[in-house]
Formats: C-alpha cells, structure tokens, sequence
C-alpha cells in the first residue's frame, strides 16, 4: 500500500477516530460524519498546542511567513 495515497491517509483517519473513541472502526464508518472529524481535528490540535507551549517548542507551521513579514514591515514603516 503506498504510504501516501488517499486511500492510506482514510484508513489512518478512521484508525485515529476509532482509537480515540474506543469503537470499532466499522463503527466510526456506519455512524460518523463531519462533525466527528471536525471535533477530533480540533482536539488535537489543541493538544499538540499544549503540549507544544509546555515544551517551550515552536511550530513554524503555525505562522505564514508572508503574513509575518508583512505585519512586520507595517510596523517598521508606521
């Protein structure tokens, strides 16, 4: 199975989904929906954020450069 195909990332997503909320992953497939997978994304990513600021580590994923170097230069420029 090719590490990076949709096909591998849906089974790893529904393996995520079903371990967090200790069913069967057949069960996440009959009954889940949008928003199952919008409050696990959500909680995760909150997790690793508190993890994150615990360890003092910075995510650079979280700030666009471009939008970084933009704030910073109207600031420099008034």
């Amino acid at each position: 199975m090719d590490e990076n195909s949709p096909d591998t990332n849906f089974i790893i997503l529904l393996d995520a989904i079903a371990h967090r909320y200790g069913v069967l992953p057949s069960m996440v497939l009959n009954n889940g929906d949008t928003l199952d997978l919008l409050t696990m994304d959500v909680a995760l990513r909150q997790q690793k954020r508190e993890h994150n600021k615990k360890h003092n580590i910075v995510d650079q994923s979280d700030y666009d450069t471009d939008e970084l170097m933009e704030r910073m230069n109207k600031v420099k420029n008034g």
